[in-house]
């Protein structure tokens, strides 16, 4: 059975909209080489409201994202897919949120995606990992390692904390294993600080610029998020994305 623990509630804050920095490669361009990069290719989308990046999502199957929940609340609730690699747009439709986890499902067109693979269940301590934000940040990829393999997040869900140098804007984006399969989505800063405040200030998170691979990033469980989405109805109730 997995261990649980919980992070002083008063500590979190989610990760926030940050402002486009201009003349930065694509997601898929940034990931290209890494175990990220087929993920950024075929499964990866930046959430787009009124031109601006304010998230990403995950294909899970042929119809359906994932994302956080806050990231559609900061968007109005309508949000335009945008191809990592540039190859074109989609309006995704909202179908619904956890009342018990920050995560939001999104439908789009059938096959604007390809599924993702998922990960085993348990990550492992110091385990490395690589995180995909969507275009505009200033970078689109993150390195890292696994720093608590499994804890629950009040308000966030179930998952665990990697130090990582992900940025304010990447909520809802995949954190991805050696072998390029998807291990949870980018949530929250449970060390946040200042950086929230300086970031919507300034447009840019120099905060998370600074820290790079020390900074703490709590990650929603892939498993935990579908059995989630499933029980809400929103997908279907056979996993059609598999590890591989």
């Amino acid at each position: 059975m997995r261990r649980s623990a919980r992070l002083a509630p008063l500590l979190v804050l989610s990760l926030a909209v940050a402002l486009p920095v201009a003349c930065t490669p694509l997601p898929a361009l940034q990931a290209e080489g890494t175990p990220a990069g087929r993920v950024a290719r075929e499964s990866f989308a930046s959430l787009q409201a009124g031109g601006v990046s304010v998230g990403a999502g995950i294909a899970v199957d042929d119809r359906h994202l994932l994302t956080n929940a806050h990231v559609m609340r900061q968007a109005g609730g309508r949000v335009t897919l945008r191809r990592a690699g540039g190859g074109g747009e989609a309006t995704a439709h909202f179908v619904g949120a956890s009342p018990r986890m920050d995560l939001a499902v999104l439908r789009m067109p059938e096959g604007f995606l390809r599924p993702a693979s998922l990960a085993p269940e348990i990550p492992v301590e110091g385990e490395a990992v690589w995180a995909l934000g969507p275009e505009g940040l200033g970078r689109s990829l993150a390195a890292g390692r696994v720093e608590r393999p499994w804890i629950q997040m009040r308000g966030f869900g179930p998952g665990f904390t990697a130090r990582l140098g992900a940025l304010m804007g990447f909520s809802g984006g995949p954190v991805v294993d050696r072998g390029g399969r998807v291990m949870g989505l980018t949530t929250a800063l449970p060390e946040s600080g200042g950086a929230t405040v300086l970031g919507m200030m300034t447009g840019v998170d120099l905060a998370g610029f600074a820290q790079g691979d020390r900074r703490q990033v709590f990650i929603l469980d892939i498993h935990e998020a579908m059995e989630e989405a499933r029980r809400m109805g929103a997908l279907p109730a056979t996993r059609l994305a598999l590890a591989d």
